[in-house]
């Protein structure tokens, strides 16, 4: 199963990587390798997950790229099957341990002509109890001697998660979580699988207005329909212990918008760069993310970057710390109950930094004897997370620091 928890702020860490690091595309065959590293230690639910991943793409001519892709993660360690609140008490809250592995595999095609670029991929993701199957376009136009850039993007996804076998008339109040992968995606009677329809839509807008300063302009809007809960999480909603598996609602809207800054400094050899970004969804939660970075030359074949980001989002209309007791402060929020932390009123805090270095070469001298381009990076950033209205039966959750590092090789021939 998707790993809500960590893989949402994990997910950030692995654009920012790839955005520092890549060798020039204009090769015949780019090979990227990668691997990166999340750790939240904690004494009550510790989680790691291995993130290895191998890009290849060929340009044959100038007009063509095929890439195809693979990737993995390797989670292991504990979590909260059934979320208590604190008028509950510590005494229902357990742990269990988490093992998973998923595999990805992506294939796509890029056209180029003159200023234009269409593209369309595929992706098959496998897990125990999780099967996804993606779709995306996506085309772009450069104009005015190339300083301005537009983008549309679609995907589409049509995926499938493993259930416990109830009947969908069962009142979500009566309803067991999943206990276990085991029968998922057979015929056994106490499984069943559940839909999950995405849709996802992107514009964005790159402009270099000087030579040394370019600014990026994303708007994102998405769509979610089928089971959008954890079929193994369930929450307390009974004084006495009953609980039942979190009720979620079966749609959700997405939209965000964000604007990126670079500026490079050419006496400091040194490019500075912000971000903002808001978001809104029909689930009532609103946040907003605010980054600084800094790249740094040190070298002709080195570079630095360091960064920092702030994020803070608003909580689910329907999120409760604990749905046993009465309003205002604990109780139900209408039909729906969750115990995701994802969707509780948090921020966060990350500072990070990346080291790459890039050789270039040419058709006399080849880097190494065999590559026209090799670059290496190394990268660490550290997560601290502050739930505002999140407790294990009232204790503050243990789980809240993590560290992200990566690892990466690119080789152009």
């Amino acid at each position: 199963m998707r790993i809500a928890r960590p893989l949402g702020s994990l997910a950030l860490m692995v654009a920012s990587a790839l955005s520092v690091t890549g060798v020039g595309r204009a090769q015949v065959a780019e090979v990227d390798v990668r691997t990166l590293v999340f750790s939240e230690p904690s004494p009550d639910s510790d989680m790691m997950i291995l993130n290895p991943s191998l890009r290849v793409s060929v340009t044959p001519f100038d007009a063509l790229t095929v890439s195809a892709g693979y990737e993995a993660d390797i989670v292991s360690g504990a979590s909260e099957p059934i979320k208590a609140g604190p008028l509950t008490g510590p005494d229902i809250v357990s742990h269990a341990s988490v093992t998973d592995l998923r595999h990805v595999a992506t294939g796509g095609v890029t056209l180029r002509r003159k200023d234009t670029t269409l593209g369309v991929s595929y992706g098959y993701g496998t897990e125990n109890d999780y099967r996804s199957h993606s779709i995306s376009v996506s085309g772009a136009t450069e104009f005015l001697q190339r300083n301005t850039r537009l983008e549309l993007a679609y995907s589409r996804g049509f995926d499938q998660v493993c259930n416990a076998g109830y009947d969908a008339s069962l009142a979500p109040t009566l309803r067991p979580r999943l206990d276990s992968s085991e029968g998922c995606f057979t015929d056994a009677p106490n499984r069943k699988l559940d839909s999950v329809d995405l849709d996802n839509y992107q514009a964005a807008w790159t402009q270099s207005w000087t030579r040394v300063f370019t600014t990026q302009l994303v708007a994102t809007f998405g769509l979610q329909h089928g089971f959008l809960g954890n079929p193994y999480r369930a929450v307390v909603i009974g004084a006495g212990g009953q609980f039942a598996q979190e009720h979620h609602p079966e749609s959700r809207g997405r939209a965000a918008a964000a604007l990126r800054g670079r500026y490079f400094i050419t006496g400091l050899k040194t490019a500075v760069g912000f971000g903002v970004r808001g978001y809104y969804d029909t689930w009532d939660i609103i946040s907003q993310t605010y980054e600084l970075n800094a790249e740094r030359y040190l070298l002709p074949w080195l570079r630095l970057m360091v960064r920092g980001r702030y994020y803070s989002q608003s909580g689910a209309l329907f999120w409760s710390d604990d749905y046993t007791g009465g309003e205002p402060v604990h109780g139900p929020r209408g039909a729906y109950f969750t115990g995701d932390r994802e969707l509780s009123p948090l921020n966060s805090y990350l500072l990070g930094g990346r080291v790459l270095m890039s050789f270039t070469g040419g058709r006399d001298a080849r880097v190494l004897g065999a590559f026209s381009g090799l670059d290496l990076s190394f990268g660490l950033d550290a997560l601290k997370t502050d739930l505002k209205d999140y407790t294990w039966g009232g204790n503050a959750p243990t789980d809240t620091f993590a560290t992200v590092v990566t690892l990466g090789l690119g080789a152009a021939f």
